[in-house]
């Protein structure tokens, strides 16, 4: 479990290099994060957040992907403990994130 948790945080190290894009789309409450550890998208009608949301979750899922094979884990369990990690930080931060319910709180 510990490694899982330092594999986490490296992947959220790694988003960083979506940084300056992703924070401004959550700033702007276009996105935000979802349970399953995955961007999701709030304003529907903006085409360049959903561009973005696509693009950040493929590459968020090839990491699961190596982290499960790893840590040979299930890749429902890696969404699950990114997710809650994730929405946790976004909770802090003041931006969207999707409740359990599947509503979006800030």
């Amino acid at each position: 479990m510990k490694k899982v948790t330092l594999m986490i945080a490296a992947l959220l190290v790694s988003v960083s290099s979506w940084a300056l894009e992703l924070d401004a789309a959550k700033q702007m409450g276009l996105v935000g994060e979802q349970m399953n550890g995955y961007l999701g998208l709030v304003a529907s009608s903006n085409s360049e957040a959903a561009a973005l949301v696509v693009e950040i979750n493929q590459q968020r899922k090839l990491k699961y992907q190596e982290i499960a094979a790893k840590q040979n884990t299930a890749l429902a369990n890696i969404e699950k403990i990114a997710g809650e990690k994730l929405t946790a930080k976004a909770a802090a931060a003041g931006e969207y994130h999707q409740s359990s319910a599947g509503s979006w709180n800030r």
